[in-house]
C-alpha cells in the first residue's frame, strides 16, 4: 500500500515541474524566481511531512498559506502565472483529512490570495482571473481525487489482516496434507523419546517446553517417563535440566541429563532424564553422545514444535467459537424463550378455566426450567481454563455452579501440584469433567454427586460418581457419551465407565492406566 507521504512527494515534484516549464521557456527571472520559491517550500514540506516535525494539519494550511501567496506575488510581478500550484494543497489536504481538508485549503488559498492583490493594490486582468478561478476548480477536483484515495486506502487498511489471515490459513490447510507425520504432539513426542534412547540408553527420559507462561512438562504416554515428571516447583527442578536450559547447550550431572533440543520464536523444548548405570562410557563420551543424539532428533523437535503450535492455535479457535455460541444463544434463543415466559406470566395472571390453569402452570414450569439449562449451557459455553484458573479451579467453581442451579449436593475434591498441563489438555479435561457432571444432575436421578480432580503434570485423574439408578438404554440420537471418550482420545486419556442400580462412576485418566478397571464400554448413552 502506497502511504500518504509518498503520494504527497510525487504530487509535489510534478508540481514543480509544471510551474518550472512555463518559467524555463519565457526565460523571465521573475518567473524563475517564483519557481525556485516553489521548490523551497515543497522541499521543506516534503522533508517535515518525512520526518513528522509538524502536525500534519498545520503543515497543510502553512503549505496553502504559502502557494497561494506566491501565486499571488506572481500575478503582480511574474509573466507566467503558477496556478497549476494552487491545486497541490487540496489534493494533499484531500489525502490526509478527505472531503473537509480539501474544502478547508481552497478556502485559506482565496482567502490568501485575496489578501495579496488587495495590499499589492493589483486587479488581475481577465484572462488570469479566470486561469485563477479554473485553478481553484481543479483544486477542488484532484481534492476529492485525494479523498478518494483516502477513503480507498482505508478499506483495504481494514481487509488487509482478513486477507492475510486467509493466505496464512490456506498455507496452514496445504501444509496438513502434506505432513506425513501428523499433527499429534503425544505421538510425536512419545517417538521422540523412543528416537532418543536408540541413541543413549536411558532408564527415564521426558520432554518439557520452556515459553512465555514457564516451563511445563509434555506428556506423551511415553514409558519413559517418570510418575514425578512435571510435579515439582521450578526451584526443585533437576539441577540438569536448569543448567541445560541457562546454557542451551547439553548437560550431564551424574547420571542425569537434559538436552537442549531446540529453541524456535523464544520457545525452546527439552529433554531431560537420567541414564543406565550400565553405561560404561566417559565422561567426556557421554556429553558429546548426547550432542549426536540432540543433531539427529532435530527433525522430530521441528515436527514436535509445530504440533504444539498448532493445539495452541487450534484451541484458541475452539474458545473463541464457544463464546461466540454462548453470545448466540444469550441474545438469541435464551431472550426469545423469556419472552414466551412472560406471556404465560401474563396468561396465567389473568382470568383463565379452571380446566386450562394445570396446564398454563405446567407451560410455565417447563418453560422456566428450559430458560435455566439454556443459562448454564451458555455458562458452561464461556467457561474456560487459563492463565489464572487451573483445572482444578475451572471443574471445582463448575461444580459449585451445578449444585446452585440443580439444588444438588455436588462434593469437589481438588489436589493439584504447581506444575499444569498444556492449555489444550486442561481444556479436554474440563469439558470430559462438564459433560460427565451434567450427565449426573439431568439423567441419574441422583441425590449426590462427588468429583475428584488430581492433576500432577503431565499425569491427571477426574473421577466423578453420583448414587444414581445408572445409565439407561443407549439411544442413537444421543452422543455425549461418544463425545466424551473423543474428547479423552484426542489427550491421550482413557476413559472409562462403571454403571450399576447404585449409581455411575466416570473415571478419566491421563498418563496412566486405572488398575483394576475392565476395559471401557459404551453402554448406555446419556
Amino acid at each position: 500500500m502506497v502511504r500518504p507521504f509518498e503520494i504527497g512527494a510525487v504530487a509535489r515534484i510534478l508540481g514543480l515541474c509544471a510551474v518550472a516549464g512555463p518559467a524555463l521557456w519565457l526565460r523571465d527571472s521573475t518567473s524563475l524566481v517564483v519557481v525556485l520559491l516553489f521548490a523551497i517550500v515543497w522541499l521543506v514540506a516534503t522533508t517535515l511531512s518525512a520526518f513528522r516535525w509538524m502536525p500534519p494539519r498545520v503543515l497543510a494550511v502553512a503549505e496553502a498559506v504559502a502557494s497561494a501567496a506566491i501565486c499571488g506575488f506572481a500575478v503582480v510581478q511574474a509573466d507566467a502565472v503558477p496556478v497549476l500550484a494552487l491545486a497541490i494543497p487540496p489534493f494533499l489536504g484531500g489525502l490526509g483529512r478527505g472531503i473537509r481538508g480539501a474544502a478547508g485549503l481552497i478556502l485559506v488559498e482565496i482567502a490568501v490570495l485575496g489578501v495579496v492583490l488587495l495590499q499589492l493594490e493589483a486587479r488581475p486582468e481577465a484572462d488570469v482571473a479566470g486561469q485563477l478561478v479554473a485553478a481553484l476548480v481543479v483544486g477542488l477536483g484532484v481534492g476529492l481525487v485525494g479523498a478518494y484515495v483516502r477513503f480507498n486506502q482505508s478499506r483495504q487498511a481494514e481487509l488487509t489482516p482478513y486477507r492475510d489471515a486467509i493466505g496464512l490459513l490456506q498455507q496452514l490447510l496445504d501444509l496438513t496434507d502434506v505432513l506425513d507425520a501428523g499433527l499429534d504432539p503425544q505421538s510425536i513426542g512419545a517417538r521422540l523419546l523412543s528416537n532418543l534412547q536408540d541413541d543413549i540408553p536411558a532408564v527415564r527420559a521426558s520432554l518439557w517446553l520452556r515459553d512465555d507462561r514457564g516451563l511445563t512438562p509434555v506428556p506423551t504416554g511415553s514409558l519413559l517417563e517418570s510418575s514425578q515428571h512435571g510435579s515439582r516447583v521450578e526451584a526443585d527442578l533437576p539441577e540438569a535440566l536448569v543448567a541445560a536450559l541457562a546454557q542451551g547447550r547439553p548437560v550431564l550431572r551424574g547420571s542425569s541429563f537434559a538436552v537442549p533440543l531446540a529453541s524456535i520464536g523464544g520457545r525452546t523444548i527439552l529433554v531431560e532424564g537420567e541414564l543406565s548405570p550400565s553405561l560404561a562410557v566417559g565422561r567426556r563420551g557421554l556429553v558429546q553422545r548426547l550432542e549426536t543424539a540432540s543433531g539427529r532428533l532435530v527433525g522430530l523437535t521441528t515436527q514436535l514444535d509445530t504440533a504444539l503450535v498448532f493445539a495452541e492455535v487450534n484451541a484458541a479457535a475452539t474458545r473463541n467459537e464457544r463464546h461466540r455460541l454462548a453470545r448466540e444463544m444469550h441474545d438469541g434463543v435464551a431472550q426469545d424463550i423469556a419472552s414466551m415466559g412472560y406471556l404465560v406470566d401474563a396468561m396465567a395472571g389473568g382470568p383463565l378455566p379452571d380446566d386450562l390453569r394445570p396446564q398454563v402452570e405446567l407451560l410455565r414450569g417447563t418453560i422456566s426450567r428450559v430458560v435455566g439449562e439454556v443459562r448454564a449451557s451458555v455458562t458452561a459455553l464461556r467457561m474456560d481454563v487459563d492463565a489464572n484458573q487451573s483445572l482444578g479451579e475451572a471443574i471445582s467453581g463448575l461444580a459449585r455452579r451445578l449444585s446452585e442451579s440443580s439444588g444438588l449436593s455436588i462434593r469437589c475434591t481438588v489436589d493439584e501440584r504447581t506444575a499444569r498441563l498444556r492449555p489444550d489438555v486442561e481444556a479436554e479435561l474440563l469439558r470430559v469433567a462438564q459433560e460427565a457432571m451434567t450427565n449426573a444432575v439431568k439423567h441419574a436421578g441422583a441425590s449426590e454427586i462427588d468429583v475428584e480432580c488430581l492433576v500432577d503434570a503431565p499425569r491427571a485423574r477426574i473421577v466423578v460418581r453420583d448414587n444414581g439408578t445408572g445409565l439407561g438404554p443407549g439411544r442413537e440420537d444421543s452422543h455425549g457419551m461418544a463425545i466424551m471418550r473423543e474428547r479423552a482420545q484426542l489427550v491421550g486419556a482413557s476413559l472409562s465407565v462403571d454403571t450399576s442400580a447404585l449409581g455411575t462412576v466416570v473415571y478419566v485418566a491421563l498418563g496412566a492406566r486405572r488398575p483394576g478397571t475392565r476395559p471401557p464400554t459404551d453402554g448406555g448413552r446419556r
